[in-house]
């Protein structure tokens, strides 16, 4: 007996060691990483671009990173998604990640109306067209009274949803189904009186998200009902489903060079010394 006892306290205190070992392998690339060149200019690159809920806006909108992620299977190995805030409320999102020699800045509107967005002064963004159509989800119960039960609703009401990446390949042959993290990357702190609450959620390949829901408490008559819209998140073709019904659907390749449109993307080419940081493809 005492021997199986000394037997296992050698097998706890050898777990316990690979896991302290395991805690600091991760730690030690955690701060890497944040002390990387390449991750010090995506944090600063926020300050490039000046982002305002529409035309008439003096102060421009607050950037909030939500999420830092990766993509090993488009060989995106650093990248980050950025929300814009107005009153509280999302009205653009942005992608931040190296490509070919550049660091890109990949926004999207989100906005129920239109917005406008300034680099060095100059305007480079300002869509024609309301960002995202939203849609009633017509079985759901009216928005609880308290917040609490209210994320409780919105958790349930996301789950409900899916999301495909058709892909890039007229015969989708690179078809996956999305994953949804669990958890919004963000909750609405609104301040507007047509929207008493709202999150947005994430569906991802690897941790990139590709797809994005938002669901919204939104004014309606005398109360609030829930709504949802998509967004895309990337250049492929993408569908949605609530339940088993089909509700949004993005083409293959969206035009990304016109600043009239709701998708917008900008580079800006990478220096040699950050450029040695970023992996190569393989890597």
């Amino acid at each position: 007996m005492k021997f199986i006892a000394l037997v296992m306290l050698t097998l706890i205190g050898a777990a316990s060691g690979l896991a302290q070992e395991a805690a600091k392998t991760s730690a030690d690339t955690a701060a890497k990483k944040t002390a990387s060149p390449l991750r010090k200019l995506m944090d600063e690159s926020l300050a490039w671009d000046e982002l305002f809920a529409n035309e008439r806006s003096a102060t421009p909108m607050t950037a909030k990173v939500v999420l830092r992620w990766t993509n090993n299977t488009r060989g995106s190995e650093d990248g980050m998604t950025v929300l814009y805030l107005a009153d509280g409320r999302p009205e653009a999102v942005c992608c931040v990640y190296p490509w070919e020699k550049s660091l890109i800045h990949e926004f999207d509107s989100l906005s129920r109306g239109t917005l406008l967005a300034k680099r060095d002064g100059v305007v480079v963004w300002s869509p024609e067209k309301i960002g995202v159509q939203f849609q009633s989800i017509l079985a759901a119960d009216a928005p609880a009274e308290m917040p609490v039960a209210r994320l409780r609703q919105m958790k349930t009401l996301a789950s409900q949803f899916s999301s495909t990446m058709l892909g890039w390949k007229a015969n989708k042959s690179d078809r996956e189904e999305l994953r949804l993290l669990p958890q919004p990357l963000y909750r609405y702190d609104s301040k507007r009186s047509d929207v008493l609450d709202g999150a947005v959620f994430a569906f991802v390949q690897g941790t990139d998200p590709e797809s994005l829901l938002l669901l919204e408490a939104f004014k309606k008559g005398a109360g609030f009902e829930w709504q949802f819209a998509f967004v895309r998140r990337t250049s492929g073709e993408l569908e949605a489903r609530h339940k088993d019904t089909v509700v949004w659907h993005a083409d293959r390749f969206p035009a990304n060079n016109d600043p009239r449109s709701t998708h917008r993307s900008l580079g800006r080419p990478l220096d040699l010394s950050v450029l040695d940081d970023v992996p190569k493809k393989g890597e």
